[in-house]
C-alpha cells in the first residue's frame, strides 16, 4: 500500500526535518511539503529526496492556483494545499495533517486501511497529545508522554483534575480530540483539516470508517514559546479565527489579551499544557496516556545524516525567534 502526507509548514528547520525523518522511516510513499515561506537551508539539506516534494508557497504559487492569491487565513492555504496534493498523489491513501502531527501505530492502521471495502472513501484516526510533567527538565523536544481524550462517560473528571484550568480543555486535550484522516486518492475528496468532504448525499457510516486506536501524536507545541507563538496565529489582532472549539477559542484570545503579562503565561502553560505528579498517576489509572517511542533524533540522523540539529528547547526558541522576526536561521 502506497501512502502520502501533505502539510504546509513554517517552523524551525531542526522541526521540519524531524518531521520529514520521521514519515521517511515509516516508508511514505511522498510527503507533499508546502513551505509558507522561503528555507533555503531546509532545501539545501533535504535537496531532491525521492520521497520528499518540496513546494514553495510564493507569490507565483499563489497565483497560479485555485484562490489567486494568497490567502490570509492559514487554515485556507492548508485546505487548498491539500487539495493541491490530493490531484497530483499517485498513492492509494493520503493525510493531511500539520508538521507537529506524527503518524504512528502504522502496522495496525495500515492493515485496517487495506481491509476497507470500496464504499469507505475516508478512514479517520483517533488523537494523542504530548504533555510534560512539570518541573521536569525537557532534554529534546520531541521528549514527553501522551495524552487521550476523556471519553464522554467520563467526562466530569476533568473539573475535578484540572479545576479551574479545566475551561482550557476539551475531552482532556488542549489542541482537537477528534483525529485526522487518510483519504483514499481515487475519491478526489477535498481533504479540508480533519475529515474529507464526503459527496453529497454519502451518508457518513457509509463512507467513512474510524481507526478505533491511536494513530496521530500530536506534539501542539514543541516548547512554551512555539505554542504561545501558535496560539497567537489563531488571534491575529486579538479577533480568534473561527471555527475553533470553545477551549481553545479561550486560549487564544487570554494569550492576546495578557501578551505582555509573562506571569500570567506562564501559569496558563503549566496548568494546560503540562501535568503534575498526580495528575500523571490519576490519568495513568484512567488509561488517558500512553509512552510512544519514537526517537526523532535518530531518525534525523539517519535519514539527514548530513544534518547537524540542535534539538534543546532553547535553540529551537531560538530558531523560532529568527522566524518571527522575519529572518530563516544561519545555522541548525
Amino acid at each position: 500500500m502506497r501512502w502520502d502526507i501533505v502539510t504546509t509548514a513554517f517552523e524551525p528547520t531542526a522541526v521540519t526535518l524531524g518531521f520529514l525523518a520521521h514519515h521517511v522511516d515509516l516508508g511514505v510513499n511522498k510527503i507533499w511539503l508546502h513551505l509558507d515561506a522561503p528555507n533555503p537551508e531546509l532545501e539545501n539539506i533535504v535537496g531532491e529526496h525521492a520521497q520528499i516534494e518540496i513546494i514553495n508557497c510564493d507569490a507565483e504559487y499563489w497565483k497560479g492556483s485555485s484562490k489567486g492569491e494568497r490567502p490570509w487565513d492559514f487554515r485556507i492555504r492548508q485546505t487548498i494545499n491539500a487539495d493541491a496534493a490530493m490531484a497530483q498523489s499517485e498513492a492509494d491513501w493520503i493525510a493531511h495533517i500539520d508538521a507537529d502531527e506524527y503518524v504512528t501505530n502504522t502496522d495496525v492502521l495500515f492493515a485496517f486501511l487495506q481491509q476497507q471495502p470500496e464504499e469507505v472513501l475516508t478512514v479517520v484516526m483517533q488523537n494523542a497529545e504530548r504533555v510534560h510533567r512539570r518541573g521536569q527538565q525537557q532534554p529534546q523536544v520531541f521528549a514527553g508522554d501522551f495524552r487521550l481524550p476523556f471519553p464522554p462517560r467520563i467526562h466530569r473528571a476533568l473539573p475535578l483534575l484540572y479545576g479551574k484550568y479545566a475551561r482550557y480543555l476539551q475531552k482532556g486535550l488542549a489542541g482537537y480530540w477528534h483525529g485526522k484522516a487518510f483519504t483514499r486518492v481515487s475519491s478526489g475528496l477535498p481533504l479540508a483539516l480533519h475529515r474529507a468532504r464526503l459527496p453529497e448525499g454519502t451518508p457518513v457510516h457509509k463512507g467513512q470508517s474510524e481507526f478505533p486506536e491511536s494513530a496521530i501524536l500530536h506534539f501542539d507545541g514543541m516548547t512554551k514559546e512555539h505554542w504561545l507563538d501558535k496560539m497567537r496565529k489563531k488571534a491575529p489582532d486579538g479577533k480568534v479565527l473561527k471555527p475553533h472549539n470553545p477551549a481553545r477559542m479561550r486560549q487564544a484570545q487570554d494569550v492576546w489579551d495578557n501578551r505582555d503579562n509573562e506571569p500570567f503565561l506562564d501559569d496558563l502553560y503549566r496548568h494546560v499544557k503540562e501535568i503534575s505528579g498526580f495528575q500523571a498517576m490519576v490519568l495513568n489509572l484512567l488509561g488517558r496516556t500512553k509512552r510512544f517511542d519514537l526517537d526523532v533524533p535518530a531518525k534525523i540522523t539517519a535519514v539527514f545524516p548530513q544534518a547537524k540539529v540542535d534539538l534543546a528547547p532553547a535553540a529551537v526558541d531560538a530558531a523560532l525567534k529568527d522566524i518571527q522576526e522575519g529572518r530563516m536561521p544561519t545555522q541548525l
